[in-house]
């Protein structure tokens, strides 16, 4: 298996590596990659949906979805997000977020899986959570590390979150699905959301990945932010989503894991 790291500064591709394959030693080394990049992109993979429920058990306990159109009947483990309503969930994410931060326990790693792909559009945005909150200037950081942000669900999170395994600050908004900031008026609350948004998507902080054939792309959710571009019902796209929940996920080998 070789990592190389992406130019962008965060996240890495690997090579040489069969997810129906990975076995204990394969997932500690894929876990400890996820912990140090953020971001795996894993090309040329080939996953029935029993194998990708599989390779995402290597970070944790999946969380689990309620039936619904368009979702794969027996699978209640995978989301699906699709270009046409009968293939999925559309127009999702086109916002900056960190799936499962509507959760008192914010969802940790999301898996994704390419199963059909757009020759043009549905391309999916990256951005580093922990150096967007580094490359602050100083008197921002001290505003911001004080600050709570409330969802519209009434679920609060810090504007800045420590990562629970490494302990590093990640300036952590869900951009569509914040209502506000707590402490803070409504235009006080939406000029904060907006210069972060634009602070996430400032020149050369960003990925953008163009989903092939047999993509597997591993986020960890409170180190890097994603956002959907836009895809119309003509271009068929379907990606197959699975999740680890927050009390269950493996960030280690349960041997060798340090406290934080």
């Amino acid at each position: 298996m070789n990592i190389t790291p992406l130019p962008v500064g965060f996240g890495a591709t690997i090579e040489g590596l069969d997810l129906r394959d990975a076995g204990p030693g394969m997932a500690r080394l894929l876990r400890s990659a996820l912990l140090e990049h953020g971001l795996l992109v894993i090309r040329d993979q080939t996953l029935t949906p029993e194998q990708q429920i599989a390779a995402t058990g290597l970070f944790g306990t999946l969380e689990t979805f309620p039936a619904m159109r368009g979702q794969l009947n027996g699978f209640e483990e995978i989301f699906r997000v699709a270009s046409r309503p009968e293939d999925g969930h559309v127009e999702v994410g086109r916002y900056w977020h960190s799936d499962g931060s509507f959760r008192a326990d914010p969802t940790p790693i999301s898996f994704w899986y390419s199963v059909a792909q757009a020759s043009e559009g549905g391309d999916t945005l990256f951005t580093d959570l922990q150096r967007a909150y580094a490359e602050l200037q100083d008197d921002i950081k001290q505003e911001f590390d004080g600050l709570d942000t409330a969802h519209r669900n009434g679920v609060v999170h810090p504007l800045v979150l420590k990562h629970p395994q490494t302990g590093v600050p990640a300036l952590y908004l869900n951009v569509g699905l914040t209502g506000g900031v707590l402490g803070y008026g409504p235009d006080r609350s939406k000029a904060l959301m907006e210069a972060v948004d634009r602070h996430y998507s400032r020149d050369g902080a960003t990925y953008r990945h163009h989903w092939l054939p047999g993509d597997v792309v591993v986020a960890d959710n409170l180190h890097v932010a994603h956002k959907a571009t836009p895809i119309g019902p003509q271009s068929r796209r379907i990606l197959n989503r699975t999740t680890v929940r927050a009390d269950g996920v493996i960030w280690h080998d349960p041997a060798t894991a340090k406290a934080v």
